[in-house]
């Protein structure tokens, strides 16, 4: 079943993808911003080289155009990492501000999280009212409220900014100690409900247990931990993928992650809207596209693809504020 935006932002019938609780649009917003509403994109990928594959530049400007075009209005759009081509230079933060400065010039707020393809220096050139915003010197980090809910964003991003150009950065994710001396002391004591997100899957945040030669993940820390965490929100994988992360067998708590689409660059193509209410979030899909691992030509194209984007465009992930009782 296809639900489609305006049916998902408006009185959309709840007929659609399993866990999707359709909600009308709360009175007064049609036409200006709704505070609930938040538009998550990831893996923008944009070049700003003169040679540069265009496809993303181009999905970049249509995201933008689609979003400016809802009504009501986001009051945030939120991006997961990667929103450099590959290499993180100065010349992809120049090419992609302009495009998501119309965001921005609407009245829109914006929201980063650095992904492995990006640097924060070169970041900081383009966009430096955002690195002020953190409370984690060096790090890309906040806390941004999403009308019922908030969002605690997390810099995973290792590796040095003096890289070479042609260095397209480090794949996996980093729980710093300093972020993870900041997770400790702000998380256990909010008192809203929150989601966490960074560009990378909860399972690559690792830290060492004290006394015991091993590790343990986000996950299992947020869970025993931060009673108002309710739920991981990510990218990096190009893929649309909910998953239930167990969070012990003396407990039937979960913690449920959701991995969002790439905008711009192979696997599924699009973005997601987030809407809070007073119980619960739900995440929708707003599948364009999807191919691997190059964007052939139209009569080149294998019909398993569009059979992928019918099955899973319009599905929608539920995010309760009941997680279940807490974990001993």
């Amino acid at each position: 079943m296809n639900i489609g935006r305006r049916s998902f932002l408006g009185l959309a019938a709840a007929t659609g993808a399993a866990g999707c609780l359709s909600k009308p649009t709360p009175a007064g917003a049609v036409g200006g911003k709704d505070e609930n509403l938040t538009v998550f994109v990831t893996d923008i990928h944009v070049s700003g080289l003169p040679d540069a594959f265009p496809k993303p530049c181009e999905r970049l400007a249509r995201f933008v155009d689609e979003v400016l075009a809802m009504n009501p209005r986001p009051a945030r759009v939120v991006s997961l990492g990667d929103l450099a081509y590959l290499h993180g230079l100065p010349e992809d933060y120049a090419k992609s501000k302009p495009i998501l400065k119309k965001l921005e010039d609407a009245g829109i707020e914006l929201a980063f999280a650095m992904g492995n393809h990006d640097r924060r220096s070169a970041f900081k050139e383009a966009w430096p009212e955002y690195v002020a915003k953190s409370p984690v010197p060096g790090r890309i980090v906040n806390i941004i409220s999403l009308g019922t809910a908030d969002l605690v964003v997390l810099d995973g991003l290792q590796g040095s900014d003096e890289r070479a150009r042609t260095d397209m950065g480090p794949g996996q994710a980093k729980l710093f100690p300093d972020v993870f001396a900041w997770c400790k002391k702000e998380l256990p004591k909010r008192e809203r409900p929150f989601f966490v997100c960074a560009h990378w899957p909860v399972q690559e945040f690792t830290y060492p247990v004290k006394g015991k030669a091993k590790t343990s993940d986000l996950a299992q820390w947020l869970g025993r931990n931060a009673p108002q965490c309710k739920g991981y929100i990510y990218g990096h994988l190009h893929r649309w993928r909910p998953e239930w992360i167990h969070l012990g067998w003396k407990s039937s708590q979960t913690l449920r992650t959701l991995c969002l689409p790439s905008n711009g660059l192979w696997g599924d193509i699009g973005y997601a809207t987030f809407r809070t209410s007073a119980d619960r979030a739900v995440c929708a899909l707003e599948l364009r596209d999807f191919y691997f691992p190059r964007e052939p030509e139209t009569a080149a194209r294998p019909a398993a693809w569009k059979v992928k984007v019918e099955e899973t465009r319009g599905q929608c992930v539920t995010f309760l504020y009941d997680r279940g009782e807490p974990l001993g």
